[in-house]
C-alpha cells in the first residue's frame, strides 16, 4: 500500500495538485470557521442588545410599580413570546410574566455582578430561548425584596437564520474549494507544458542529426538553468560521438594503404623462388607496419587530449633549453639534408606542461625538416614581445601557398612535394593544434617570403621568487 501510495506521488503534476488543492482547502475550512463565528457573535451580540433593551425596560417598570403586562404586551400572550421572571435575595419568585403560566425561568447559573449575565435555557413553552440576568433596584413604589431580574426572549429565528447561514457557508465553500481544485489542474497543468516540451524536445534528440540547442528565449527562466545544462551535457555527449566517429574514419582511412602494401608484398613473398624479392617484400611490409603503428598512436594521442583525458600539468622550464633538447633528439634520430639553428632570447623561464610542449615543438620542428629542401636552413628561437614569449620556428616551403595555411593542422593533409620521402603520417600538425588548445596556447603559421613560419605562444614569465 505504501509504495503504491509512493508511486502515485512520484507525479510532480499530481505532488503539486494535491498539495494546493490541501493548501486552498485547509484556507477555506479556516475561512468558514472565521465567518462563522464572526457570524454568530455578531446574531448573539444583537439578540444580547435587544434582551438588554427589555430588561431595562422592564426594570424601570417595575421601579415605577407600572404593572408590565399591562404596557408591554409580549409578556403576556402565549406562544412564540417573551418572558421575565422577579427573584428575591433568598431565591424566591416574586413575579413573573402572564406568558410564564405557572412556570418561571429557569434561574442563571450564578448570581450577576455589576454586569449583566448572559444564558441560554429551555422557556417555559418548550422553546429555547436567550435570556440576560441583572441586578435590579426597586425603587420607592417598587417591591423591596426584589434582587434579581431575568428577562427571555425565544431564539427560535435567530437559529433558523444561524442555519441558513451555516449552509450557505458551506455551500459556497465547497463550490470554492471544487472550483480551487479545477484552478489548481488547470494551473499546473498549463505550468508543466514548458517542461513537458522540453522533455519532447529532449526525446527527439538523436545521435545521427545535429544538435539542436535546448536554451532558447520560449523557456521559462526557472527551465532556463535546466536547458543549459542539458545543452552542456549533450553537447559533450555529441563531442565524444563525433570524436569516436572520426576516429574510426581515419584510422579506417590511414590503415587501408598500409594494408594494402603489405597484402601486395606478402603476395610477393609467397611467390617464392627469389630470396632477395622476399627480403624486400617483408621491408616494404615492416615499413608499413611502423607506418600504421605511428598514425595509431597519433591518433590515439589526438582523441585522449580532444576528449580532455589528460589534464597539463605545469612547471617551471626554459623555453630555450627545451628548444635544444629537442634539436639535438631530432638530429640523432633523423638523418635529414636540413640543418636547424636557434636564435632569439638566450633564456626565457614560464610555467607549462614539459611533456606536452614537448611534443608540440617536436612536431613542428620534424614538419620543418621533413618539408624543408634538402640542406637548407631552419631557425627556431624564442621571440621575446610585451605580451610574453613565443617559440618560432621557420622553414622554407616553396611548395606552400596562402590558401594552404588554412589546412595546415588539418588530419592528414599533407602538400608533399614528389622528393619528399612518403613516411609523414599527417597527424603532427594536428596534435601540435590540439595540444596547444589544451595548454591555453596560440599556434599560428603564415608565409614570410617564401618561408612558412609556425608561432607558439604567448608565454608569460615565470614571477621570480
Amino acid at each position: 500500500m505504501w509504495s503504491s501510495e509512493r508511486r502515485w506521488l512520484r507525479s510532480i503534476r499530481r505532488r503539486l495538485i494535491v498539495a494546493l488543492v490541501g493548501g486552498l482547502g485547509s484556507l477555506l475550512v479556516v475561512l468558514f470557521l472565521l465567518l462563522d463565528q464572526m457570524l454568530d457573535h455578531h446574531l448573539y451580540a444583537r439578540l444580547d442588545a435587544q434582551l438588554l433593551d427589555r430588561a431595562r425596560a422592564v426594570g424601570a417598570l417595575l421601579a415605577s410599580g407600572t404593572p408590565v403586562d399591562a404596557l408591554m404586551p409580549e409578556f403576556r400572550e402565549h406562544g412564540h413570546t417573551d418572558f421575565y421572571t422577579i427573584w428575591d435575595t433568598a431565591g424566591a419568585v416574586l413575579a413573573r410574566s402572564s406568558s410564564s403560566g405557572t412556570q418561571a425561568l429557569a434561574r442563571p447559573p450564578r448570581m450577576p455582578a455589576a454586569e449583566p449575565l448572559y444564558y441560554d435555557l429551555v422557556l417555559p413553552d418548550g422553546h429555547r430561548g436567550r435570556a440576560v440576568a441583572q441586578q435590579v433596584a426597586p425603587g420607592p413604589a417598587g417591591d423591596p425584596r426584589a434582587a434579581l431580574l431575568t428577562v427571555a426572549i425565544e431564539r427560535t429565528d435567530v437559529d433558523v437564520l444561524e442555519r441558513r447561514i451555516h449552509l450557505s457557508l458551506l455551500l459556497v465553500s465547497l463550490l470554492a474549494a471544487l472550483g480551487a481544485a479545477t484552478l489548481a489542474i488547470v494551473v499546473v497543468n498549463r505550468g508543466l507544458r514548458p517542461l513537458l516540451r522540453l522533455g519532447g524536445r529532449v526525446g527527439s534528440l538523436s545521435p545521427e542529426t545535429a544538435q539542436v540547442p535546448l536554451l532558447d528565449a520560449t523557456l521559462p527562466s526557472e527551465l532556463a538553468p535546466l536547458a543549459a545544462a542539458l545543452d552542456s551535457a549533450f553537447g559533450r555527449l555529441y563531442d565524444a560521438l563525433e570524436r569516436e566517429r572520426r576516429f574510426a574514419r581515419d584510422v579506417a582511412h590511414e590503415l587501408r594503404t598500409p594494408l594494402a602494401e603489405i597484402r601486395t608484398s606478402a603476395e610477393l613473398a609467397l611467390r617464392g623462388g627469389d630470396p632477395g624479392r622476399a627480403a624486400a617484400a617483408l621491408a616494404i611490409s615492416l615499413a608499413a607496419v611502423e607506418r600504421m603503428q605511428c598514425s595509431v598512436d597519433g591518433l590515439l594521442a589526438l582523441s585522449r587530449y580532444e576528449s580532455g583525458q589528460a589534464e597539463p600539468q605545469p612547471e617551471p622550464l626554459d623555453l630555450r633549453a627545451l628548444l635544444e633538447q629537442q634539436r639535438q633528439v631530432l638530429a640523432r634520430a633523423t638523418s635529414a639534408g636540413a640543418h636547424i639553428q636557434l636564435e632569439g632570447a638566450a633564456e626565457w623561464w614560464t610555467s607549462s606542461d614539459a611533456a606536452l610542449l614537448e611534443r608540440i615543438v617536436a612536431n613542428l620542428l620534424q614538419n620543418a625538416v621533413e618539408y624543408a629542401p634538402a640542406g637548407s636552413r631552419i631557425l627556431a628561437g624564442v621571440k621575446v614581445t610585451a605580451e610574453g614569449a613565443w617559440l618560432e620556428v621557420r622553414n622554407p616551403a616553396p611548395d606552400l601557398h596562402d590558401s594552404d595555411l588554412p589546412r595546415l593542422g588539418e588530419r592528414f593533409w599533407r602538400k608533399r612535394p614528389e622528393r619528399a620521402p612518403d613516411t609523414h603520417g599527417g597527424l603532427g600538425l594536428a596534435l601540435a593544434r590540439t595540444l596547444a588548445r589544451v595548454l591555453v596556447l596560440q599556434l599560428h603559421f603564415r608565409l614570410d617570403a617564401g618561408d612558412l613560419v609556425a608561432r607558439l605562444g604567448p608565454f608569460p614569465a615565470l614571477p621570480e621568487a
